[in-house]
């Protein structure tokens, strides 16, 4: 048995899990994110959970979360939506505080990615490439099954990926220290529009098409879009085309880069066939060409809302098995 986390922007999933997959019990606590909230919020937080669970006797704890992780020494950096845990140790800090278990982390769009090698669509292949849409743009390479990380653990950061910029655009690049730390997501997307994630992750897809429509950004979800689409609307039309389009040519590009056996697609909006069908639809198009796109393979991600769970724990089992090799 062992006790998993999930730590998203606002709550933390937590779950003792068998070695064989099995979910026995779980549950959601809310994650400080407040203003002044420290790492050491943050760390008790998880080993309140742990306190609560360990007559369960787990025997290591396994965790997804945000940000560039070092798995091998268990460091955190960056934190994503908790930048108060940038250069955190908390693979060894968590570990003493847990009696001394052994405790793996990973990134979470990594996880969810792992969570597909181990039980999900990706089981019997080799090699792999997710990628999972929701407030940005996860992503990560598998080969041999292991997930890449890359000399700056940067392997995967799909977000980051340059789209629709020009030379022009040049003079509206800004770095962090000429950004205002107070800004909000919406502003962000406005200063970083030419990353991938700024311009289609679900998130930014429904900024773009407010901004377009003149409604209220918040009022606007991957249902409504699709739905004003089913009812004629051009707007929606087109912003739900554009973004089959521009995952279809990453997905193209990704095949060339890594030549993986099959690319996951996740993230709730991934729910919805004609998003699936739409990618395939522009990949088919896009395959027209050349034959060294024959053996391109584009399908779904199996698990959800659980992925990161299962991943994390396929981390944390591969983490062991190399430790005792």
């Amino acid at each position: 048995m062992y006790l998993v986390f999930d730590i998203g922007g606002s709550s933390v999933k937590y779950a003792l899990i068998t070695i064989e997959g099995e979910i026995v019990e779980k549950g959601k606590r809310s994650v400080p994110s407040y203003s002044g909230a420290t790492s050491e919020d943050f760390i008790d937080n998880l080993v309140n959970i742990y306190e609560e669970k360990k007559d369960m006797s787990p025997e290591g704890i396994a965790i997804s979360l945000p940000g560039q992780i070092d798995v091998k020494r268990g460091i955190v950096y960056g934190g994503g939506a908790f930048p108060y845990m940038d250069k955190v140790p908390l693979g060894e800090i968590l570990s003493k505080r847990c009696d001394n278990l052994p405790v793996a982390l990973e990134n979470d769009a990594k996880c969810a990615a792992l969570a597909e090698v181990w039980l999900g669509n990706a089981k019997d292949v080799k090699d792999c490439a997710v990628l999972v849409f929701g407030t940005g743009i996860g992503g990560a390479v598998v080969r041999n099954r292991k997930v890449i990380h890359g000399k700056h653990l940067l392997a995967g950061e799909v977000s980051y990926m340059i789209e629709n910029m020009t030379r022009e655009d040049l003079k509206n690049v800004k770095s962090p220290e000429e950004r205002d730390p107070n800004e909000g997501l919406t502003d962000y997307l406005e200063k970083v529009y030419f990353h991938w994630a700024a311009s289609h992750s679900t998130v930014s897809m429904c900024y773009w098409f407010a901004k377009k429509k003149g409604i209220p950004y918040k009022e606007v979800t991957g249902e409504m879009i699709y739905k004003m689409a089913d009812e004629g609307d051009e707007t929606a039309i087109d912003t739900l085309e554009d973004m089959y389009f521009s995952i279809a040519k990453k997905c193209i590009n990704i095949y060339l880069l890594v030549d993986p056996e099959v690319i996951l697609i996740g993230g709730g909006i991934s729910h919805e066939p004609r998003f699936i069908e739409g990618i395939r639809k522009y990949v088919k198009i896009l395959m027209k060409p050349d034959k060294i796109f024959d053996h391109i393979r584009i399908d779904t991600c199996k698990y959800m809302n659980d992925s990161n769970l299962y991943g994390a724990l396929f981390n944390l089992l591969q983490r062991e098995h190399l430790d005792q090799d």
